[in-house]
């Protein structure tokens, strides 16, 4: 058999298409596990790979994907992972096809921060299915319709673990062109995985050729590695309660040709689809050419391959560092060192400062957030990955994992769904043998401090030299030279006048000599010195002249921020320097009393940052950028925000400061807290807030009524919103959609009773008569038991006239909902706007 590693990226190759849906016409009941045929019925399963071998297909994907212990336990199956995957892979051996994928999907598990589940629970459930289908040696393993990135990286990182198998990763995407769970874009999600060790990565299911087009050409641009498409057969739509694909054989082959000459090389079909979409694959597109493809980057080579910069990535951004990019600004202030607010919070394990001021930097113009958590009494092992789990649910930038201590290190590596920046390794032997394995194993971009065992050298010379050593010893490491940002590192002038200028010429040396990206901590230049934001701001100019790509600095220092601005403008970092015009016209407008200052410019009232401000002056109160602590505005908004942005460890004591103030707990629950998550839904359905922010904004929610409640007498403490009975039908075994929907309305103070999956109609009957029920909400994913969720609507009808239903799900349509009586939403802050008018309604026929 050819070599698929070769292949893959350089010619061409055709992927099968649905299983499931073959499955569907085959007569296969849909309570049988798909699994459990390769040694029930393996003559089911052979002649479906056969028939797509037969089309043409180069590629057959194992029938393995719902093969994780969780998801076999689900039929009883648990204990089979190993007999059930092995015997996947030897069945499609059998039919003769060029090469076998061992397909794995999602565990039916949510990871933290959005569920209950560890990365180390999930890594391990990916790794023993992994293993089992690797012991039949496939060509490859791959792993798709992922619709959260924490998961899909988990796969690749478990996959890379136990085989050395070539791994594609494929990912789902809804219409709004994001991961439906994690809000991830196809540019974030293809760096993501790169750096996790792809071997390939692309997307599938979930849309159809016409809509995965353009997210295919954005995920091109972000990788060179080679990309699999594989679109369902159109967009479904229900007919006679039926879910019917739209799409044409021919349709799928004219985009199939198109989606090569967007970079594509591997290109298949998914649900919906049959051989004859394989066939017109074939046709349209086999023998066309690979699309040659590089990055969207500037940048120009260097001695040893570096390209001038590189790409880290939050869970829902990316942010360029060198290569033409604009100077990158890390964010400087979550680190204990002289802020004792926050090195109290963290002794008490809390991440409430750290939330706070990851908000403030963010909207002061960060492009990356530093994240330090060493401070005396506090644990980092467990510290700096509990910051990680904070942040990445609420905020959108990539982080820098700050800490000499190996073994957080590796903790917040391990679990955090983006490509970090490490900050740092240096020539320290002991620094080079403990940092650079954990930066090649999870792909890691890292920081390289021109410091040995003996110390910082005084000449530029000696400064270079030990960047080129750890260089050579991160090549060594498997890390490329691109993935190095060096940090001269910058001493204060007051001690040395020197200082600053060796610094630069070192500077100068790793851009133009070694073709490294660069970084420096600014603010060390003007220490012990007056006028230091002016001195901060020259010297920062004069590094961005000598190849500065990026800088770590309080982004909350405008003279600072403005230096950078303008360096961008007139370096050529700024197209027609826009984003130049566009702040001075800001700042024009706020000097003026208008609105609109743009990030990093103080809105009209607000004061420079603490280095600006005369010695012994107090901060004002709306200056919250730069003190320690904060110092807060109005209570109510501060508490709004704390909802806003998850910080449940927060949001009780501003409650309770709140009602000591004179604000009644049902005011506050009423005026402040329920407007605020009102207020992220909407965004939400704007598209410019994501599923994680609205989870962890749910908890937040969820504590503060609670405690706002716990101010009321018992009486007025138990009421609530209404009470809700939950449940996904019979026959349907997916529960995300509904413990989403749960959780937001539970925050928003209504009682829910979730009955769970697959629950029989009358169960649910019986539950909503128990509980008198306000209101019923069913779920279903599979187009196979909207029969059940009728029959449960009607079950309901009858045992408690006038209740209303409300219906949701990937398969359900408002149409088909209204065509059985039932309310609809399409997504959780809908079902809690869908839930609330029926429940108002309801009242208003009764009164």
């Amino acid at each position: 058999m050819p070599d698929i590693a070769k292949r893959l990226g350089s010619e061409v190759l055709v992927v099968d298409g649905a299983f499931g849906t073959m499955l569907q016409r085959a007569n296969v009941p849909p309570e049988q596990c798909p699994e459990q045929l390769n040694v029930t019925a393996p003559e089911i399963v052979a002649g479906i790979h056969r028939d797509y071998v037969l089309a043409g297909a180069d590629c057959v994907t194992t029938n393995s994907f719902g093969g994780t212990r969780a998801k076999l336990a689900e039929f009883g199956l648990a204990e089979q992972v190993v007999e059930l995957n092995r015997a996947a892979v030897r069945v499609a051996r059998s039919v003769g096809a060029q090469h076998v994928l061992a397909d794995v999907g999602p565990t039916g598990l949510v990871m933290e921060p959005l569920g209950e589940a560890t990365f180390d629970e999930v890594f391990a459930l990916f790794a023993e299915q992994i293993a089992a289908l690797a012991a039949e040696d496939p060509d490859a393993i791959i792993i798709e319709t992922m619709t959260d990135i924490a998961e899909a990286r988990c796969a690749v990182l478990a996959a890379r673990s136990v085989c050395g198998l070539p791994v594609i990763a494929s990912v789902t995407f809804g219409l709004a062109g994001r991961m439906d769970l994690s809000g991830t874009d196809p540019a974030t999600a293809a760096v993501v995985l790169e750096a996790a060790g792809a071997s390939a990565v692309g997307m599938n299911c979930g849309l159809g050729p016409e809509q995965m087009l353009p997210l295919a050409e954005a995920m091109a641009a972000a990788t060179t590695l080679p990309l699999v498409v594989q679109p369902n057969a159109g967009l479904p739509r229900l007919e006679d309660g039926a879910t019917v694909f739209p799409g044409t054989a021919d349709e799928m082959g004219g985009f199939a040709a198109r989606f090569v000459g967007a970079g594509a090389s591997l290109v298949g079909s998914c649900c919906g689809s049959s051989p004859a979409f394989t066939g017109a694959i074939v046709d349209f597109a086999k023998e066309l050419p690979v699309a040659g493809r590089e990055r969207e980057v500037a940048g120009t080579a260097g001695a040893t391959g570096a390209v001038g910069g590189f790409t880290v990535a939050g869970p829902r951004g990316t942010a360029r560092i060198g290569g033409g990019a604009p100077l990158a600004v890390i964010g400087e202030r979550i680190n204990p060192t002289g802020k004792p607010a926050l090195a109290d919070s963290l002794r008490a394990g809390s991440m409430e400062v750290v939330r706070s001021f990851a908000v403030q930097q963010q909207h002061a113009g960060a492009a990356l957030l530093d994240v330090n958590v060493g401070a005396p009494g506090v644990e980092a092992a467990e510290a700096l990955p509990a910051a990680v789990r904070a942040l990445m649910a609420m905020s959108d930038l990539p982080l820098v994992l700050d800490t000499t201590d190996a073994a957080a290190l590796e903790a917040a590596l391990r679990i955090y769904p983006g490509r970090a920046l490490v900050n740092s390794v240096s020539g320290e032997t002991a620094s080079m043998e403990a940092v650079l394995p954990l930066v090649a194993r999870y792909g890691a971009a890292v920081v390289v401090l021109a410091l040995d065992d003996d110390g910082i050298p005084e000449t530029p010379e000696g400064r270079v030299a030990i960047v080129r050593r750890v260089r050579d010893r991160a090549l060594a490491h498997g890390i490329p030279a691109s993935a190095l940002l060096v940090d001269v590192l910058t001493l204060t002038a007051a001690t040395d006048p020197a200082a600053a200028a060796t610094t630069l010429e070192a500077l100068r040396a790793v851009s133009r000599d070694l073709g490294l990206a660069t970084m420096l901590g600014v603010s060390n230049v003007s220490h012990g010195l007056p006028g230091r934001p002016a001195l901060n701001a020259t010297f920062l100019s004069m590094a961005a002249a000598a190849g500065l790509d990026a800088a770590i600095v309080n982004p909350s220092d405008t003279e600072v921020m403005r230096a950078i601005a303008a360096a961008d403008a007139l370096l050529g970092r700024d197209d027609q320097a826009a984003r130049w015009i566009a702040r001075t016209k800001a700042e024009d407008l706020s000097r003026s009393g208008g609105r609109g200052a743009p990030h990093g410019v103080p809105q009209a009232g607000e004061t420079p940052p603490d280095a600006a401000r005369p010695t012994g002056s107090r901060a004002p109160a709306e200056d919250c950028l730069s003190t320690d602590p904060p110092c807060p505005p109005p209570l109510a908004q501060t508490l709004a925000a704390a909802v806003e942005s998850g910080d449940a460890d927060g949001a009780p004591a501003l409650v309770d400061a709140l009602i000591d103030r004179g604000l009644a707990p049902g005011a506050v629950i009423a005026d402040v807290l329920t407007p605020a998550i009102q207020r992220l839904g909407d965004a939400f359905g704007r598209g410019e807030a994501f599923l994680p922010q609205l989870m962890v904004a749910a908890q937040a929610m969820r504590v503060a009524v609670d405690r706002a409640k716990s101010h009321l007498p018992p009486a007025e403490a138990e009421a609530n919103a209404g009470t809700v009975v939950f449940a996904t039908v019979k026959g349907d075994i997916h529960s995300i959609g509904k413990d989403i929907c749960v959780s937001l309305l539970e925050s928003q103070g209504f009682s829910v009773r979730d009955l769970g999956v697959d629950v029989p109609a009358e169960e649910v009957a019986s539950a909503a008569a128990a509980a008198q029920a306000d209101a019923v909400c069913l779920s279903a994913l599979m187009t196979t038991t909207l029969p059940a969720m009728q029959a449960t609507i009607e079950a309901v009808g009858e045992r408690t006239p006038g209740t209303p239903v409300l219906v949701g799900g990937a398969v359900v349509t408002e149409e088909w909902a209204r065509s059985v009586g039932a309310g609809y939403s399409d997504d959780a802050p809908g079902c809690v706007r869908e839930v609330s008018s029926a429940i108002a309604k309801k009242g208003s026929a009764t009164t």
